[in-house]
């Protein structure tokens, strides 16, 4: 079972988010602030992680930041209301998209498919 760790600190879309990737066949990991994510990644085998960008504690680029020092293989999307501002350096810190909140969750859970069957595949 392929385990994704969700931070935001919108408790509707964390939990919308959570129940779908959940109905999905995944193990999902939640965190309301950067910080929660940072400390959920501790000890945990992760295989992709999705942070929102403007939390409170610790913001989303600080939490994947130290979420790529720690699980330097580990993929990260960034979910986010600012995605056009981000799109000049998403691949920061393991960061490999950047997805607009206002884009359609359709396109959200096909990037999530395909960021988790490559990994799968991978080496």
């Amino acid at each position: 079972m392929k385990t994704v760790l969700l931070a935001d600190d919108n408790p509707f879309i964390l939990e919308t988010l959570a129940a779908r990737l959940r109905n999905g066949g995944r193990q999902v990991l939640t965190a309301t602030n950067g910080q929660e994510a940072v400390d959920s990644g501790k000890g945990s085998h992760l295989d992709l992680a999705i942070l929102d960008v403007s939390m409170p504690v610790m913001n989303g680029l600080e939490a994947a930041e130290r979420l790529h020092e720690m699980l330097p293989r580990l993929p990260i999307i960034l979910f986010t209301s600012y995605a056009d501002a981000m799109q000049s350096h998403p691949e920061q810190a393991g960061v490999i998209a950047v997805f607009d909140k206002s884009s359609r969750l359709y396109d959200l859970f096909k990037l999530v498919d395909a960021c988790l069957w490559e990994k799968e595949n991978a080496g």
